[in-house]
């Protein structure tokens, strides 16, 4: 029978190899704790050729490790790439769930503009009614009168013959008062609504051609279609700045002093930097210029306010004398705090949708002279720091439309002299406003024409005052407080 051997404690039986017993946990190797060689063959008593294992050494065996490789994923970089993609998937598809909810929210409030005109053309046709009823009133009673007239004065007296004919001419000027009261009203309110209605289109327009730009794939170059193309662009401004350019029209300010300053206007197609801190007026005198030029000239302006309402800006220029109904068919006075509020936060262009709503625009309506108010809330806009050469494409952009542009700014001007924007610079003409102290610490409004390409301006410095709903311009009498 086999021998084998067991712990000398608990009698547990062992391997050869083993140096500790699998139980108890006996030291099995060695010493006086070794285990002994036991015959359990069948109770039998082990026989003289069985050696005794006590002072044998065991021979250890090193074990095999198992031959396992760690798995590489060949993919893992791969597996990113497509995370990463998905996400970016995931955020445009958000994106356009955002975008598509606007739209909607659009269209129903164009839809809501589009209910509200046709109310207001409902409630037209219903005073025409009135009125033509009041005309076949005013129609029978001139028969009456014809009829009587006809009859001689041996059926109606003298007095009464005036009685009538005084009545006819108060009822015919009552009629053309109540005709003249309601086409104003209608068109006030029409007015209004049609700009709003134009604005929500050209913002629809934008949207929608943003979600159907699909990138494609880019085609061969033709060389000769390019410079064909540069050649095109190229000859229109060969020449510029000549005196055939210089020959060209000015813009009137419609103030007497103002125009003599800029030696006659502003030069056609220029863009002039409107600079000044708050409190300077340049936002009232950039709007009493288009003001006037659409009431005088007949010239069709766009007024674009990124800050402030239209409905709060049309008001303080009422109170400055600038009645919104002589310029309320030319000049359209547009706000995009709606907008900007709405799509605050998400990802856009900015300047590509402020340029393109103003090209739409001006096409749309022939607009000659623009008004930025501000270049500091389009800088915030576009979420960027704008740099030379885009504050250039920018100003190029107006140039190209045709468009006499006024670029409001808070900037200091000792900060444009030195600014990486140098709009200062890149603009045509630029008009600083300021507020001075004078001797008797009174504080006056001061202008001075910093520059005007194509004009010999008179640089001094202009006390400013606005009065009887114009702009008044003096040469300073007083002298400044040292600061």
């Amino acid at each position: 029978m086999p021998r084998v051997l067991e712990c000398p404690r608990c009698g547990a039986g062992i391997g050869h190899n083993d140096t500790q017993c699998w139980r108890c946990g006996e030291p099995v190797k060695g010493g006086s704790g070794s285990a002994r060689l036991n015959a359990l063959s069948m109770g039998k008593t082990p026989g003289p050729a069985i050696r005794d294992l006590r002072n044998s050494k065991n021979k250890e065996v090193p074990r095999t490790q198992p031959m396992i490789r760690p798995i590489v994923e060949p993919y893992n970089g791969r597996e990113k790439e497509l995370a990463d993609r998905e996400r970016e998937v995931r955020e445009t598809m958000a994106a356009l769930e955002a975008e598509a909810k606007e739209l909607e929210a659009a269209a129903a409030e164009l839809e809501k503009e589009r209910l509200s005109l046709k109310e207001a053309r409902d409630r037209v046709m219903r005073r025409e009614e009135e009125l033509d009823a009041k005309a076949i009133l005013l129609e029978d009673i001139l028969t009456v009168t014809q009829e009587i007239k006809a009859d001689g004065p041996a059926t109606l007296s003298e007095d009464d013959r005036e009685v009538l004919e005084e009545a006819r001419a108060e009822l015919g000027s009552v009629l053309d008062e109540e005709r003249e009261r309601i086409r104003r009203e209608v068109e006030r309110e029409m007015a209004d609504q049609l700009t709003r209605i134009h604005q929500l289109e050209v913002e629809l327009r934008i949207a929608r051609s943003q979600l159907d730009e699909v990138p494609e794939p880019e085609p061969a170059i033709d060389i000769s279609r390019v410079l064909s193309q540069v050649v095109a662009e190229m000859r229109p401004q060969i020449g510029a700045g000549t005196s055939a350019d210089m020959a060209m029209g000015s813009i009137s300010t419609h103030v007497e002093r103002l125009d003599q300053i800029l030696a006659g206007g502003v030069p056609e197609g220029s863009v002039v930097l409107v600079n000044g801190p708050p409190g300077s007026m340049k936002t009232s005198l950039t709007f009493n210029i288009l003001h006037n030029s659409a009431a005088k000239s007949a010239m069709k302006g766009l007024f674009l306010s990124l800050e402030q309402d239209s409905a709060s800006l049309l008001r303080q220029m009422a109170r400055l004398g600038m009645n919104r109904d002589e310029s309320l068919d030319r000049l359209m006075v547009v706000d995009l705090i709606d907008l900007r509020r709405s799509m605050e936060g998400q990802s856009g262009d900015w300047r590509r949708i402020i340029a393109r709503y103003v090209e739409e625009t001006v096409r749309a309506n022939g607009i000659k002279v623009l008004a930025l108010d501000s270049l500091e809330s389009f800088a915030a806009m576009s979420q960027i720091e704008l740099t030379r050469a885009e504050v250039q494409d920018l100003f190029d952009h107006f140039r190209s439309l045709g468009l006499t542009t006024f670029i409001i700014s808070e900037t200091p001007m000792a900060r444009l002299e030195g600014d990486q924007r140098m709009e200062l610079y890149v603009a045509d003409g630029a008009l600083e406003l300021s507020l001075k102290e004078t001797g008797d610490c009174r504080m006056q409004r001061w202008l001075r024409c910093v520059k005007m390409r194509g004009a010999n301006i008179d640089p001094r410095f202009y006390c400013m005052m606005h009065a009887g709903g114009s702009f008044i311009f003096s040469v300073p009498m007083n002298r400044v407080c040292a600061e």
